[in-house]
């Protein structure tokens, strides 16, 4: 660890000097974003602490998976239990896997019984850009953004109607096409693409002793389809359609002597209508549904289905004072499965309050939502943020929130054990940022300070009893640094962050499961004429596979290289090996990562 641990530090602390002139394309300054307060907003002008990562650096990252991918940039750590398909977690500052919420195109997708969105089964060929707000954000969009907010976006349309194909063939005999045809014709953007990956694998548990151990590769496989459709009826009014859906199967080990497998089915379709009502009023009305169904075969099989039917109708009105925000949201939520549960449904009715305001160096921004539940009534939350600029390149920020998420169908009404009383779990953060920022260079330094309180623990009823059951019985406490810096150097591109924290169990002081003190990323890009080369050194500190922390894992440090060769305008050749040194390390404990392994494709991309 102390090599890529030092090398990092030595990137945030000197590199920054003697960056050249270049205009940089890793800094975001200018790009609009909409996650951190539901409006659209220059990444320079955000008082919360927001990534972007754009279409160009999806591309250029040539990662597998949206979890790899993820797991790059400031404050993100990621779990996988195993190869391409494999189930995986992404942890915010931290916080639980479940207390991220993950948003395509604005649409929950996540499942009402497990607590979290399969974020295995979203193909990175899908994507278009990714938004990560990191921090409480419940005052803006409800239950589970504890950790933060994670919003997808998937591929749109502009211009001269064209198509795109790409093909790929890689270690553990991994395939990839994808194809699709985007453009506007007549005021109407669109975009429809589809997409094939699939995978042998590996076995996804690496320790014989272990009770599930299967030396069997687990293989993956996953079709995919996206559609999006805006049509201008006016200037200023438009209507929009989005479409995604991903049917994966995974195979994975549960029995010794068995080719156990899941297939899961992610779906979301959703209309809205954006309006200018006036001058200084927009209105965006979103209706839709979505959809996660998985069904598994091993020991013991089951099926899970979570629907949920989704109303948004936001309006932003802009005053002499600033912009106000008001919306309205109804989410339903059911669930059918092969467990019976007391209660199959509910529903969340919200009402949410936003403000900004811009006053010379300084700005303002609050929030303010109440969520009325069926099942467990009614939760408040908020946020307060202020900004001061001390110079055209050097801003300061401070802010105040508050999360909850609500209990799961499995905690409140798993057969035989549920919970009916359980409370939401709840969260309190504080947090203090410096972002400098110019022409060739960002950097940026976020203190956060995250109390959760009633977290949901399982334990037996009583000691040595073989039936357990939830209670609001835990509390976390999630303390530390994001460093974050990008820039140039001569002909180099770089970005680098690290993340110092204590994400610990407020009551033993213990390290939360799969939770590092320390981790973040180096990133190195240059293009010569035709050619465009990267690399990437991925690190983490050691971690424990269980709240005891008597399960270590040492931790890593990951080397991976990207290639690109332009053939012509259109037509380019990609290649990438991750895992360079062949790295033996574990993600969740017992379970194997990938080794060295290399992926080539070949991409028809119009410009």
């Amino acid at each position: 660890m102390k090599s890529p641990f030092r090398l990092s530090l030595i990137s945030l602390a000197i590199l920054a000097p003697t960056a050249s002139a270049e205009e940089i394309s890793l800094y975001h300054g200018d790009e609009v974003v909409v996650t951190a307060t539901r409006t659209p907003q220059p990444v320079s002008a955000v008082l919360n602490d927001i990534s972007v990562i754009t279409a160009e650096e999806i591309a250029k990252a040539g990662q597998s998976t949206l979890a790899e991918l993820l797991q790059s940039q400031p404050g993100v750590e990621m779990a996988a239990s195993g190869g391409l398909g494999q189930p995986s977690s992404i942890y915010l500052r931290g916080a639980n896997s479940g207390h991220t919420l993950v948003l395509i195109d604005g649409m929950r997708v996540d499942s009402a019984t497990f607590g979290m969105t399969a974020i295995e089964h979203i193909p990175l060929s899908q994507v278009q850009r990714i938004e990560i707000l990191r921090g409480p954000a419940s005052a803006l969009y409800g239950s589970d953004a504890i950790g933060g907010v994670v919003q997808i976006f998937t591929k749109t349309g502009s211009g001269t109607p064209r198509p795109n194909f790409s093909v790929g063939l890689g270690s553990y005999n991994t395939q990839n096409i994808n194809g699709g045809v985007a453009g506007e014709i007549n005021g109407t953007r669109f975009s429809l693409q589809a997409g094939y990956v699939s995978s042998d694998g590996f076995s996804a548990i690496g320790n014989p002793a272990n009770s599930h151990f299967n030396p069997d590769r687990d293989g993956y496989r996953n079709n995919n389809v996206t559609a999006n459709l805006v049509h201008q009826v006016t200037p200023g009014n438009e209507l929009g359609l989005n479409v995604f859906y991903a049917n994966a199967r995974t195979h994975y080990d549960d029995r010794p002597a068995a080719d156990d497998y899941q297939d899961h089915r992610l779906s979301v379709y959703s209309i809205q209508s954006r309006n200018r009502l006036r001058d200084n009023w927009e209105s965006l009305l979103r209706i839709g549904s979505s959809s996660d169904d998985s069904v598994a075969v091993d020991s013991n099989p089951g099926s899970f289905r979570t629907d949920q039917n989704q109303f948004y109708w936001q309006n932003n009105i802009t005053t002499g004072m600033g912009l106000l925000t008001a919306g309205v949201e109804r989410v339903e939520q059911k669930v059918v499965s092969s467990n019976v549960y007391d209660k199959t449904s509910r529903t969340d009715d919200s009402l949410l309050l936003g403000y900004q305001g811009r006053f010379g160096l300084h700005s303002l921004e609050a929030s303010a939502r109440h969520d009325d539940n069926s099942q467990f009534g009614g939760h408040d939350t908020g946020m307060l943020a202020y900004g001061y600029r001390f110079t055209p390149q050097w801003r300061a920020s401070a802010s105040l929130g508050t999360a909850f998420k609500a209990p799961t169908f499995n905690d409140l009404y798993w057969p035989g054990a549920g919970n009916p009383n359980l409370q939401p779990e709840r969260a309190r953060n504080r947090e203090i940022a410096v972002h400098y920022d110019d022409a060739r260079q960002s950097a940026s330094a976020v203190y956060f300070d995250n109390q959760v309180a009633d977290l949901i623990a399982w334990a037996p009823i009583s000691p040595g009893s073989w039936t357990w059951a939830p209670a609001n019985v835990n509390q976390a406490s999630l303390r530390g640094t994001t460093f974050s810096w990008a820039g140039q150097i001569d002909r180099l591109r770089l970005d680098a962050n690290l993340t110092l924290q204590e994400p610990k169990d407020a009551v033993t002081g213990k390290l939360l499961v799969n939770r590092a003190r320390q981790h973040g990323a180096l990133k190195i890009n240059r293009a010569m004429g035709s050619w465009d080369f990267g690399g990437e050194l991925v690190f983490s500190g050691e971690r424990f596979g269980d709240a005891e922390n008597t399960q270590r894992m040492g931790g890593y440090g990951v080397a991976n290289l990207t290639a690109r060769y332009a053939l012509s305008k259109t037509v380019s050749l990609k290649g990438r090996i991750n895992n360079l040194f062949d790295k033996q390390y574990e993600l969740v404990k017992d379970n194997n990562t990938p080794g060295a392994n290399l992926f080539v494709g070949l991409e028809y991309q119009p410009r």
